[in-house]
């Protein structure tokens, strides 16, 4: 693939210039922007509609994602309208069961269920069972017991509903007093207008293993969100959309990681994730010069009126992972959801972000948060962070947003998921370099950015929880480790890296800090035109389109320097751009969040870093003022103009 250009347009490379000719420029050498065609294989391209920019703060639309909301996918292959109670496998219509080669080989028993009122209790359903919920409206709940299938069917323009009516909690999950009921399947089903609360889900609350939710629809369950995924959890070709915070969530689970505690061996592939967080726990923005004074980002037709009154926590988006180990996020689409597409957050481990198409959602695409080795690949990121972004406008608001997370390498390192399902679906760790590697961004609040609070380690009133490193909880850098022998830990100023001391003898600096280290930035295509995102100057939102890495001038105990965080993420942590392509006016902030010198040139962003040149001057510690060189984006190439 390639490029036309109108005209020559000069290209600042690190180190070199190059002038592109009016024929193009072919791709292969810049980061192929594959991703698109990736996830649509399957399906053509859908056009958007443009009342769909309602709010997204962007002033045209783009390329989208597979459709899966209101598509044929989600239609059920079975039609029987008949008779009510138990049907022997092969009736037709009916889905079959146990034996090899049937649709449930591991059922005992199917029931036909009539479109009625009725809440099933766990000891009403036997296990191993398929529930046919025959077309039409059911309005009820179930416990499911262990094995259970709950499936819908479609007939004369009719499918088969789940309904809460708005005074249920809960569609399905289980009563696990009398044990963990895992491997639930729930198929060809729309289950809609729960009640969960706030932080709560409509489907699997109490965190059974091995949940799968399959071509099914998701929707207006609210203030809470749609399915908890724990350990073993499958959702995939399935639409999660209005729902009251999120899609979905996983956290707590009844069987968890042996290092993290949390759900492990997650799949979230072929769904469309859209429209959460109607409720509007995101919070109003504010920007004066944009008319912005307590401005709800969530348009009016997309309000639920079932929210009641919620108070904004900060948790809300697409979906939230916490103390998750192997999720693997692929081939979804992720869009138009109030707070963030995809927020990985809290001592997660080796997570897979691959061929996703990620677009218009109020903040950023994807966030990676005190969490440890990621993989983020051929995605596309359009129209993301142009609501949150001017609501913070002198603070970066990218489409990847990484914070305090990667792979460490001083401290034993977090390991690939060790859990026998993990093994056994071969889910993908990476435990030495977390990469973000040929995606394609298009006019996003800005491209990637690497933040690592000074302030935020274990005991710092703020986080519950400590670091994974050497064993997690069981180790020396637990939450009562780290508050007995942090206070007391020094850097070497030669190396960046901590010192080892206290009881047992550990590098405590490092240890008890979640850090922003060994995380690669390459062969990205970050295309930017101000001109299609509203308030993108320089008087109304200072930072858009803002790319780097920073941390603030802080101290995680009395020993260190202010400037030490900002020096260790910026040089000595091994973060590194290159063989990067920038199409239009992108700018590039480092090493200190308040250096005067932010945004600092494309010059000294990349120009090389020789002996003495790390910010480590006693006049540049004192003043915070830095401008290099940074000696980023080797091999990457900068055209200012817009190509477009």
């Amino acid at each position: 693939m390639s490029v036309g250009l109108g005209r020559p347009i000069l290209l600042l490379a690190a180190g070199c210039t190059v002038v592109l000719a009016a024929s193009g420029v072919a791709q292969r050498d810049q980061a192929p922007p594959t991703t698109l065609a990736a996830a649509s294989a399957a399906e053509p391209v859908v056009p958007v509609d443009p009342v769909e920019l309602d709010g997204v703060g962007a002033t045209t639309a783009g390329p989208v994602g597979r459709a899966v909301c209101g598509g044929t996918s989600l239609r059920s292959p079975y039609g029987y309208t008949g008779k009510s109670g138990h049907f022997a496998s092969g009736r037709p219509g009916l889905p079959t069961y146990g034996a090899r080669g049937t649709d449930y080989p591991h059922a005992k028993d199917g029931i036909v269920l009539p479109p009625e009122r009725a809440d099933y209790e766990n000891w009403e359903l036997s296990p191993d069972t398929v529930y046919y919920l025959a077309p039409g409206r059911h309005d009820g709940s179930f416990s499911a017991n262990r094995g259970d299938v709950f499936v819908g069917g479609y007939a004369g323009g009719v499918a088969s509903t789940l309904d809460g009516g708005y005074d249920a909690q809960t569609a399905i999950d289980s009563n696990i007093t009398t044990g963990e009921q895992g491997d639930v399947t729930i198929a060809y089903l729309t289950i809609q207008n729960f009640t969960p609360p706030v932080d709560q889900t409509a489907i699997n609350q109490t965190g059974n293993r091995g949940w799968r939710l399959l071509n099914s629809t998701v929707t207006r369950n609210v203030p809470g969100g749609g399915i908890f995924a724990a350990s073993d959890a499958v959702i995939r070709d399935s639409c999660l959309t209005l729902n009251g915070q999120y899609g979905f969530q996983s956290a707590q689970t009844l069987q968890g990681d042996s290092l993290t505690g949390g759900p492990y061996n997650v799949w979230v592939e072929r769904n469309e994730i859209s429209y959460n967080d109607t409720c509007g726990l995101s919070g109003l923005l504010q920007n004066p010069a944009l008319g912005w004074v307590d401005h709800n980002p969530v348009p009016a037709k997309y309000r639920n009126a079932h929210c009641g009154k919620v108070t904004g926590s900060g948790n809300q988006g697409g979906f939230k992972l916490w103390g998750t180990n192997g999720v693997m996020v692929r081939d979804n689409w992720i869009h138009h959801n109030w707070g963030v597409g995809g927020w990985v957050d809290t001592n997660n481990a080796n997570t897979t972000w691959t061929g996703n198409t990620i677009t218009d959602n109020e903040n950023g695409g994807i966030w990676e948060e005190t969490s440890y080795n990621f993989s983020i690949t051929d995605n596309y990121l359009a129209r993301n962070n142009l609501l949150d972004g001017p609501d913070n406008p002198g603070f970066p608001m990218p489409a990847i947003y990484v914070s305090e997370s990667g792979s460490d390498t001083k401290n034993g390192g977090v390991p690939a998921c060790a859990m026998l399902s993990c093994i056994a679906s071969r889910m993908p760790g990476y435990p030495d370099r977390s990469v973000i590697a040929n995606n394609t961004f298009t006019d996003n609040g800005g491209g990637v950015f690497l933040w690592q609070n000074s302030n935020r380690h274990c005991n710092d009133g703020f986080d519950n929880g400590c670091t994974l490193l050497k064993g997690g909880a069981r180790g020396p850098f637990s939450v009562a480790g780290c508050a007995k022998n942090l206070p007391r830990a020094t850097l070497d100023r030669s190396t960046f890296v901590g010192t080892v001391g206290g009881s047992p003898p550990q590098d405590y600096l490092d240890g008890c800090l979640w850090q922003t280290q060994n995380v690669t930035v390459t062969h990205n295509l970050i295309d930017f035109n101000p001109a299609n995102i509203v308030g993108c100057t320089p008087q109304v939102w200072p930072a858009c389109g803002a790319n780097g890495v920073f941390s603030q001038f802080g101290d995680p105990n009395a020993s260190a320097g202010g400037a030490d965080i900002p020096t260790q993420i910026t040089f000595f942590q091994d973060n590194s751009w290159s063989g990067n392509v920038y199409r239009g006016p992108s700018t590039f902030y480092a090493w200190n969040q308040g250096n005067p010198q932010n945004p600092v040139s494309w010059a000294e962003w990349t120009g090389r870093v020789g002996a003495g040149d790390r910010c480590t001057s006693a006049t540049v510690r004192r003043s915070g003022s830095c401008t290099g060189p940074f000696g980023q984006d080797v091999d990457s190439h900068y055209a200012s103009e817009v190509l477009r």
